[in-house]
């Protein structure tokens, strides 16, 4: 069997990493819920799969605002101590790589050895206590930043049924969803975090954005004007400035 098939046949559980048949519902092992709202028709992995609507990322600006602080920590000063503490570095990357060797936990596709370990950190919480829904939402990110969109909306998922207040997760469900080419469950997940917050920027934001991939630059437009309303961080106000104006010209001024 090739490497394609085996993935394709098999659905792995996030909670405890067993590999359950294709069509199962719920985990062998644990009994954790995995067909669930996933998303339909072709796995996402699969090379000839095809997305009913390509698209670009819609990731949220804060989000990613958030993360290029976090890419920022690899300095000058930071390669310095690497120069100096090679030994040092090397020795941890040795103990890092042999205790993801001894890991049950399966590999993050794309993963970065430090996003690895976030990782299976964050996987031994959950299996510790399923309902933590901090270290989901957090693993979540991780497979969200990774571009392990499917695996990420399980996580997600299992969060926002455990404590649907988590608005902001239920928007990178939308976008993950978005990701995969669904665009109307990315519009209903939106909806949803808009339900439980009106002025939530980014599902607006991006509410407006799925309006104007369709064509609808009218209701585009009042998505974004009521996104920038909302006093949103300083990152997001030029690209929202800018989907006003080009959405009023498309509309008709």
């Amino acid at each position: 069997m090739s490497e394609d098939d085996k993935t394709t046949n098999v659905r792995r559980c996030p909670d405890c990493g067993f590999e359950n048949p294709a069509g199962a519902q719920s985990c062998e092992s644990c009994n954790f819920p995995l067909a669930e709202g996933g998303p339909p028709g072709p796995a996402p992995k699969n090379p000839d799969a095809t997305p009913a609507e390509p698209a670009p990322v819609i990731a949220p600006p804060p989000r990613l605002q958030r993360l290029r602080e976090k890419r920022k920590r690899q300095d000058p000063s930071m390669t310095l101590w690497l120069a100096i503490g090679g030994l040092g570095a090397i020795a941890l990357l040795f103990i890092a790589v042999q205790g993801f060797q001894d890991s049950n936990f399966p590999a993050v596709e794309g993963a970065r050895p430090e996003q690895q370990q976030r990782a299976d950190e964050l996987r031994a919480l959950i299996q510790e206590d399923s309902t933590n829904v901090a270290a989901r939402v957090a693993l979540g990110d991780v497979l969200y930043d990774t571009g392990n969109w499917p695996d990420a909306i399980v996580q997600y998922r299992a969060a926002v049924r455990m404590d649907s207040t988590k608005t902001e997760a239920l928007v990178d469900l939308g976008v993950c969803y978005y990701n995969l080419g669904f665009s109307e469950d990315a519009k209903r997940h939106f909806e949803l975090a808009l339900a439980r917050d009106p002025r939530q920027t980014v599902a607006l934001f991006n509410m407006g954005i799925v309006h104007e991939r369709r064509g609808d630059p009218k209701a585009a437009l009042g998505f974004y004007q009521r996104s920038l309303e909302t006093n949103p961080p300083e990152s997001m106000r030029p690209p929202i400035q800018q989907a006003i104006e080009r959405t009023r010209q498309a509309a008709g001024g």
